[in-house]
Protein backbone atom coordinates (compact mmCIF):
# COMPACT_ATOMS: atom_id res chain seq x y z
CA UNK A 1 0.00 0.00 0.00
CA UNK A 2 1.56 3.36 -1.04
CA UNK A 3 1.66 6.28 1.21
CA UNK A 4 -0.64 8.07 -0.68
CA UNK A 5 -3.24 5.05 -0.25
CA UNK A 6 -2.29 5.20 3.67
CA UNK A 7 -2.94 8.37 4.27
CA UNK A 8 -6.62 8.31 2.25
CA UNK A 9 -7.22 5.05 4.49
CA UNK A 10 -6.79 6.76 7.93
CA UNK A 11 -8.83 9.60 6.83
CA UNK A 12 -11.70 7.71 5.95
CA UNK A 13 -11.37 5.46 9.23
CA UNK A 14 -11.92 8.79 11.58
CA UNK A 15 -15.61 8.68 9.85
CA UNK A 16 -16.29 5.03 10.50
CA UNK A 17 -15.56 4.51 6.99
CA UNK A 18 -13.19 2.07 5.08
CA UNK A 19 -12.27 1.79 1.33
CA UNK A 20 -13.97 -1.61 0.93
CA UNK A 21 -17.34 -0.38 2.10
CA UNK A 22 -16.71 3.22 0.29
CA UNK A 23 -16.70 1.36 -2.98
CA UNK A 24 -20.03 0.18 -2.49
CA UNK A 25 -21.72 3.48 -1.80
CA UNK A 26 -23.54 5.24 -4.10
CA UNK A 27 -20.95 7.91 -5.86
CA UNK A 28 -23.09 10.60 -4.97
CA UNK A 29 -22.88 9.79 -1.52
CA UNK A 30 -18.63 9.55 -1.37
CA UNK A 31 -17.86 12.70 -0.83
CA UNK A 32 -20.55 13.42 1.95
CA UNK A 33 -19.35 10.41 4.56
CA UNK A 34 -15.86 11.33 3.52
CA UNK A 35 -16.35 14.43 4.99
CA UNK A 36 -19.58 13.83 7.55
CA UNK A 37 -20.77 11.80 10.52
CA UNK A 38 -22.63 8.67 8.90
CA UNK A 39 -25.72 9.83 10.94
CA UNK A 40 -25.68 13.03 9.23
CA UNK A 41 -25.78 11.60 5.47
CA UNK A 42 -28.24 8.71 6.52
CA UNK A 43 -30.46 11.23 7.92
CA UNK A 44 -29.74 13.76 5.54
CA UNK A 45 -29.07 16.61 7.69
CA UNK A 46 -28.27 18.48 4.61
CA UNK A 47 -31.53 21.38 3.62
CA UNK A 48 -32.08 22.65 0.25
CA UNK A 49 -35.15 24.87 1.23
CA UNK A 50 -37.56 25.73 -2.07
CA UNK A 51 -35.63 23.20 -3.15
CA UNK A 52 -38.45 22.90 -6.47
CA UNK A 53 -36.81 19.71 -8.81
CA UNK A 54 -33.78 19.18 -6.84
CA UNK A 55 -32.73 15.73 -5.42
CA UNK A 56 -29.50 13.92 -3.98
CA UNK A 57 -29.54 11.27 -1.58
CA UNK A 58 -28.06 13.06 1.18
CA UNK A 59 -30.73 15.69 1.16
CA UNK A 60 -33.85 16.77 2.59
CA UNK A 61 -36.23 19.02 0.80
CA UNK A 62 -38.37 21.73 2.03
CA UNK A 63 -40.82 22.99 -0.30
CA UNK A 64 -44.31 24.21 0.38
CA UNK A 65 -46.71 22.22 -2.82
CA UNK A 66 -48.78 24.47 -5.27
CA UNK A 67 -50.75 24.24 -8.60
CA UNK A 68 -47.78 26.30 -9.76
CA UNK A 69 -45.00 23.67 -8.58
CA UNK A 70 -47.13 20.63 -8.88
CA UNK A 71 -43.83 18.70 -9.53
CA UNK A 72 -41.47 19.74 -6.64
CA UNK A 73 -39.99 17.19 -4.83
CA UNK A 74 -41.11 17.50 -1.34
CA UNK A 75 -39.90 15.89 1.94
CA UNK A 76 -40.73 18.42 4.65
CA UNK A 77 -43.76 20.41 3.35
CA UNK A 78 -42.98 24.18 4.87
CA UNK A 79 -44.77 27.37 4.12
CA UNK A 80 -42.21 29.96 4.24
CA UNK A 81 -44.58 32.78 4.94
CA UNK A 82 -45.98 30.92 7.80
CA UNK A 83 -43.07 32.52 9.60
CA UNK A 84 -43.09 28.93 11.59
CA UNK A 85 -40.43 27.29 12.98
CA UNK A 86 -38.57 24.46 10.57
CA UNK A 87 -39.20 20.77 12.10
CA UNK A 88 -35.65 20.21 12.28
CA UNK A 89 -33.51 20.18 15.69
CA UNK A 90 -31.18 22.95 16.69
CA UNK A 91 -27.72 22.47 15.96
CA UNK A 92 -28.40 19.65 13.89
CA UNK A 93 -27.71 20.70 10.52
CA UNK A 94 -24.88 20.24 8.32
CA UNK A 95 -25.34 22.71 5.52
CA UNK A 96 -28.48 24.48 4.57
CA UNK A 97 -29.02 26.02 0.57
CA UNK A 98 -31.74 27.67 -0.88
CA UNK A 99 -31.06 28.89 -4.92
CA UNK A 100 -33.46 31.60 -6.12
CA UNK A 101 -36.30 31.49 -3.41
CA UNK A 102 -35.97 34.61 -1.44
CA UNK A 103 -37.07 36.80 -4.35
CA UNK A 104 -40.46 34.89 -3.73
CA UNK A 105 -40.70 35.95 -0.33
CA UNK A 106 -41.62 38.68 2.03
CA UNK A 107 -38.70 40.34 4.30
CA UNK A 108 -40.32 38.57 6.84
CA UNK A 109 -40.42 35.61 5.83
CA UNK A 110 -36.74 35.73 4.67
CA UNK A 111 -35.61 37.08 8.13
CA UNK A 112 -37.42 33.97 9.48
CA UNK A 113 -35.66 31.57 6.63
CA UNK A 114 -32.01 32.98 7.64
CA UNK A 115 -32.78 33.09 11.63
CA UNK A 116 -33.91 29.33 11.41
CA UNK A 117 -30.98 28.05 9.58
CA UNK A 118 -28.31 29.75 12.04
CA UNK A 119 -30.71 27.53 14.51
CA UNK A 120 -30.69 24.46 13.16
CA UNK A 121 -27.19 24.61 11.80
CA UNK A 122 -24.35 22.89 14.21
CA UNK A 123 -21.73 25.32 14.97
CA UNK A 124 -19.27 25.48 11.31
CA UNK A 125 -22.08 24.46 9.57
CA UNK A 126 -23.03 26.30 6.11
CA UNK A 127 -25.98 28.68 5.07
CA UNK A 128 -25.70 29.55 1.18
CA UNK A 129 -28.19 31.59 -0.63
CA UNK A 130 -28.68 32.48 -4.31
CA UNK A 131 -31.22 34.96 -6.04
CA UNK A 132 -31.23 37.12 -8.59
CA UNK A 133 -28.60 40.27 -8.16
CA UNK A 134 -30.27 43.45 -7.76
CA UNK A 135 -27.36 45.93 -8.63
CA UNK A 136 -26.83 44.29 -12.00
CA UNK A 137 -30.76 44.42 -12.56
CA UNK A 138 -31.13 48.19 -11.97
CA UNK A 139 -27.97 49.27 -13.86
CA UNK A 140 -29.22 47.46 -16.71
CA UNK A 141 -32.70 49.13 -16.42
CA UNK A 142 -31.27 52.66 -15.94
CA UNK A 143 -28.60 52.11 -19.02
CA UNK A 144 -31.48 50.89 -21.17
CA UNK A 145 -29.59 47.92 -21.25
CA UNK A 146 -32.54 45.23 -23.11
CA UNK A 147 -29.91 42.60 -23.61
CA UNK A 148 -29.79 42.16 -20.27
CA UNK A 149 -32.93 40.72 -19.93
CA UNK A 150 -32.26 37.50 -21.68
CA UNK A 151 -35.58 36.11 -20.89
CA UNK A 152 -37.46 38.31 -22.58
CA UNK A 153 -37.69 36.20 -25.69
CA UNK A 154 -39.02 33.40 -23.78
CA UNK A 155 -41.69 35.18 -22.10
CA UNK A 156 -42.72 36.58 -26.01
CA UNK A 157 -43.90 32.98 -27.34
CA UNK A 158 -47.43 32.39 -26.55
CA UNK A 159 -47.78 29.58 -24.22
CA UNK A 160 -45.18 31.38 -21.75
CA UNK A 161 -47.42 34.88 -22.15
CA UNK A 162 -49.99 32.64 -20.92
CA UNK A 163 -48.34 30.84 -18.22
CA UNK A 164 -47.39 33.80 -16.36
CA UNK A 165 -50.36 35.72 -17.19
CA UNK A 166 -48.95 38.65 -19.23
CA UNK A 167 -51.40 41.12 -21.13
CA UNK A 168 -48.52 41.20 -24.17
CA UNK A 169 -45.48 40.04 -25.70
CA UNK A 170 -42.63 41.17 -23.69
CA UNK A 171 -40.72 42.26 -26.16
CA UNK A 172 -43.61 44.85 -26.16
CA UNK A 173 -43.27 46.43 -23.16
CA UNK A 174 -40.93 49.15 -21.91
CA UNK A 175 -37.19 48.49 -19.82
CA UNK A 176 -39.32 50.09 -17.25
CA UNK A 177 -41.54 47.35 -16.80
CA UNK A 178 -39.11 44.72 -17.56
CA UNK A 179 -37.20 45.86 -15.07
CA UNK A 180 -40.20 46.02 -12.67
CA UNK A 181 -41.67 42.32 -13.50
CA UNK A 182 -38.05 40.74 -12.01
CA UNK A 183 -38.29 41.75 -8.59
CA UNK A 184 -41.78 43.72 -8.30
CA UNK A 185 -44.11 41.35 -10.59
CA UNK A 186 -47.47 42.00 -9.38
CA UNK A 187 -46.42 45.46 -9.77
CA UNK A 188 -45.81 46.19 -12.95
CA UNK A 189 -48.47 47.14 -16.04
CA UNK A 190 -47.91 43.79 -17.67
CA UNK A 191 -49.39 41.91 -15.29
CA UNK A 192 -53.09 40.61 -15.91
CA UNK A 193 -54.00 40.05 -12.66
CA UNK A 194 -51.63 42.21 -10.22
CA UNK A 195 -51.96 44.69 -7.59
CA UNK A 196 -54.47 47.40 -7.58
CA UNK A 197 -51.79 49.93 -7.72
CA UNK A 198 -49.15 49.51 -10.42
CA UNK A 199 -46.00 51.50 -11.18
CA UNK A 200 -45.74 53.34 -14.46
CA UNK A 201 -43.00 54.26 -16.13
CA UNK A 202 -42.85 57.65 -15.65
CA UNK A 203 -43.43 56.71 -11.92
CA UNK A 204 -40.34 54.05 -11.70
CA UNK A 205 -38.22 56.67 -13.65
CA UNK A 206 -39.27 59.39 -10.96
CA UNK A 207 -38.77 56.95 -7.87
CA UNK A 208 -35.53 55.97 -8.77
CA UNK A 209 -34.74 60.02 -10.05
CA UNK A 210 -35.87 61.30 -6.49
CA UNK A 211 -35.49 58.42 -3.98
CA UNK A 212 -32.27 56.83 -2.30
CA UNK A 213 -31.46 53.76 -4.29
CA UNK A 214 -32.41 50.78 -1.82
CA UNK A 215 -35.51 53.02 -0.70
CA UNK A 216 -36.59 53.36 -4.41
CA UNK A 217 -36.30 49.27 -4.92
CA UNK A 218 -38.29 49.24 -1.22
CA UNK A 219 -41.25 51.90 -2.12
CA UNK A 220 -41.56 49.17 -5.75
CA UNK A 221 -41.96 46.00 -3.85
CA UNK A 222 -43.95 47.85 -1.28
CA UNK A 223 -46.88 48.02 -4.31
CA UNK A 224 -47.04 43.88 -4.27
CA UNK A 225 -50.25 42.44 -3.05
CA UNK A 226 -49.78 39.12 -0.94
CA UNK A 227 -52.85 37.82 -1.90
CA UNK A 228 -51.59 37.75 -5.69
CA UNK A 229 -48.60 36.22 -4.69
CA UNK A 230 -50.56 33.48 -3.57
CA UNK A 231 -51.95 32.69 -6.68
CA UNK A 232 -48.81 33.35 -8.27
CA UNK A 233 -45.72 32.09 -6.27
CA UNK A 234 -43.65 32.05 -9.21
CA UNK A 235 -43.94 36.16 -9.57
CA UNK A 236 -40.53 37.98 -7.64
CA UNK A 237 -41.78 40.37 -5.07
CA UNK A 238 -38.56 41.07 -3.26
CA UNK A 239 -34.72 42.26 -4.14
CA UNK A 240 -31.76 41.13 -2.96
CA UNK A 241 -28.07 42.79 -3.21
CA UNK A 242 -24.81 41.44 -0.91
CA UNK A 243 -25.17 44.46 1.10
CA UNK A 244 -28.72 43.26 2.25
CA UNK A 245 -28.89 39.72 2.52
CA UNK A 246 -25.21 40.69 4.66
CA UNK A 247 -27.36 42.89 7.21
CA UNK A 248 -30.41 40.52 7.67
CA UNK A 249 -27.43 37.20 7.97
CA UNK A 250 -26.00 39.19 10.63
CA UNK A 251 -29.41 39.89 12.17
CA UNK A 252 -29.76 36.32 12.35
CA UNK A 253 -26.58 36.01 14.12
CA UNK A 254 -23.70 35.09 11.52
CA UNK A 255 -20.80 36.75 11.80
CA UNK A 256 -18.68 35.17 9.34
CA UNK A 257 -20.21 36.04 5.96
CA UNK A 258 -18.88 36.43 2.80
CA UNK A 259 -19.76 36.95 -1.10
CA UNK A 260 -19.04 34.27 -3.06
CA UNK A 261 -19.72 33.11 -6.73
CA UNK A 262 -20.46 29.99 -9.04
CA UNK A 263 -19.29 26.79 -7.48
CA UNK A 264 -16.82 28.71 -5.70
CA UNK A 265 -18.77 27.55 -2.04
CA UNK A 266 -16.46 26.91 1.21
CA UNK A 267 -18.34 24.38 1.57
CA UNK A 268 -16.91 21.08 -0.59
CA UNK A 269 -20.56 19.44 -1.13
CA UNK A 270 -22.03 22.53 -2.67
CA UNK A 271 -19.52 23.47 -5.69
CA UNK A 272 -21.24 20.48 -8.21
CA UNK A 273 -22.24 22.92 -9.75
CA UNK A 274 -24.78 19.83 -11.33
CA UNK A 275 -27.12 19.93 -8.22
CA UNK A 276 -25.95 23.88 -7.18
CA UNK A 277 -26.02 27.04 -8.47
CA UNK A 278 -27.10 26.15 -11.48
CA UNK A 279 -30.28 28.44 -11.97
CA UNK A 280 -29.21 31.52 -14.04
CA UNK A 281 -25.92 31.88 -12.80
CA UNK A 282 -25.19 34.82 -14.98
CA UNK A 283 -27.97 37.09 -13.12
CA UNK A 284 -27.33 35.48 -9.55
CA UNK A 285 -25.82 36.72 -6.47
CA UNK A 286 -23.82 34.21 -4.26
CA UNK A 287 -23.81 35.18 -0.52
CA UNK A 288 -22.42 32.52 2.29
CA UNK A 289 -22.00 32.18 6.08
CA UNK A 290 -20.08 29.89 8.76
CA UNK A 291 -22.39 29.30 11.87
Amino acid sequence: MSSIERMIRKGFNTVGLDLKRLKKIDPNLKQYYALYPEDSVKNRRFYNVGAGLFRHPAWTNIDHFSEWYKGNVTDIDYDLESLKPFPISDNSAEVVYSSHTVEHISNAAAQNLFNEAYRVLKPGGYLRVTTPNIDLESRAYLHNDRDYFYWIERYSQAAEIERINIDRPMSEASIQQIFLSHFASSACLLHKDGAKERITDEELDRVFREMPYEHALDYCISKCDPEVQKKYPGNHINWWNHDKMSRMFQQAGFAKIYRSGYGQSFCPVLRHTDYFDNTHPKISLYVEAIK
